[in-house]
């Protein structure tokens, strides 16, 4: 089904949070059942304004073991594997695996990493004694995260796709679950996606788009993911704290998403992912940036949708949000803010035990603690 999405000007102010049963003709959702034709709406309205699109065939997905070594005194296994997907078996890329040596199938994590990090800081825990399996990959070999998305081996791939760097990062996992299904110990019931940050962001893409996961668990997720849009602020509350707004996110980091999202916010720069600077480092990216306009709001009320709807649409599979009260950049009060007003899909889909909010003290870290 094809649907009418507006441009910024032509949306109307919504000062408070969008309604999520609100149906594309203006009527409501009643019942249950309506539910999944809504869920179609929404995710093609956050593929229009936030993520832009992902492809429609990705071809097939290929996986090889191509290292393996026992670890943990024999526990479990580690391997390396290498994934081949895309139409024309364009893309190749590769994901660490642990896995506990047991009998039967196990639940998996699957895992968008930054580069040069690996591990979790309680995988014996989770591996060992807790029976799961985690398979990480880097994101950066899907796309560039220095503001050349659009030149990336996945891009390039998928030419036809207006997403942004969230979206095909978010790709990256459903590959991995593409191999999950073509073994013989992984429990293809029970799929987690992970990720911290910005990984945290790609984790809540992923889950919306890919139906086989069946928990979706952001960690630090902040602007795009967890948190709010049209509501900012800290621990102690709406207003306080430097937080991070669709403007900020938009002017340092107009690649991660589709080019209709850079309308919304207070903006410095005209940036989107069609037109992005590229820096040859960190330290030159951040250069480009001002952040005087860290938790200031300009026309986000037009923004149809919030990241209520994001997480609306994990249900009725189940939800976890974790968050360091310390992470005022992360919005903490907006984290809240989405989660209780997600609850109502929840509850009307009869499963309010599946969507979680958890918060630890400290920062904007992938903890112990969030795992």
């Amino acid at each position: 089904m094809e649907y009418y999405f507006r441009k910024k000007d032509d949306l109307p102010s919504i000062p408070e949070l969008p309604d999520p049963f609100e149906k594309p003709d203006g009527s409501r959702v009643m019942v249950p059942e309506e539910w999944p034709a809504q869920r179609e709406y929404l995710k093609e309205m956050l593929a229009h304004y936030l993520y832009g699109h992902m492809p429609k065939d990705s071809g097939v997905t290929k996986g090889e073991v191509v290292f393996s070594r026992p670890v943990y005194n024999g526990k479990a296994v580690a391997e390396t594997i290498k994934l081949t997907a895309g139409r024309k078996g364009e893309v190749v890329f590769y994901a660490d695996l642990i896995r506990p040596v047991k009998e039967g199938k196990v639940p998996v994590f699957t895992w968008n990493q930054f580069t040069g990090t690996h591990g979790s800081p309680a995988e014996e825990e989770i591996v060992c004694r807790r029976g799961y399996a985690i398979m990480e990959f880097d994101k950066e070999q899907l796309a560039p995260d220095n503001g050349d998305a659009i030149n990336g081996v996945v891009a390039k791939a998928f030419p036809e796709c207006d997403w942004g760097a969230i979206a095909m990062w978010a790709w990256g996992h459903s590959r991995l679950v593409d191999y999950l299904f073509t073994t013989d110990w992984a429990d293809t019931d029970k799929i987690i996606a992970t990720g911290h940050s910005r990984g945290g962001k790609v984790a809540l893409c992923a889950a919306i788009y890919d139906e086989r996961i069946a928990l979706c668990a952001p960690n630090g997720s902040g602007c795009g993911g967890a948190g709010c849009f049209r509501f900012l602020g800290g621990r102690y509350g709406e207003g306080i704290g430097l937080c991070e707004t669709a403007g900020s996110i938009n002017d340092m980091l107009g690649y991660w998403w589709t080019d209709a999202f850079g309308e919304f916010g207070a903006r410095q720069k005209r940036y989107t992912r069609s037109n992005f600077p590229v820096a040859k480092n960190q330290m030159e990216f951040m250069a480009n940036f001002s952040l005087d306009k860290l938790g200031t709001l300009q026309d986000e009320d037009r923004l149809p949708f919030d990241m209520h709807f994001a997480k609306a649409l994990i249900a009725p599979r189940a939800l976890i949000t974790t968050d360091g009260l310390g992470d005022v950049w992360a919005n903490t009060f907006g984290t809240q803010v989405t989660w209780r007003a997600a609850q109502e899909v929840f509850d009307f889909l009869g499963v309010p035990e599946k969507n979680a909010l958890h918060f630890r003290e400290g920062k904007h870290e992938f903890q112990a603690a969030d795992w």
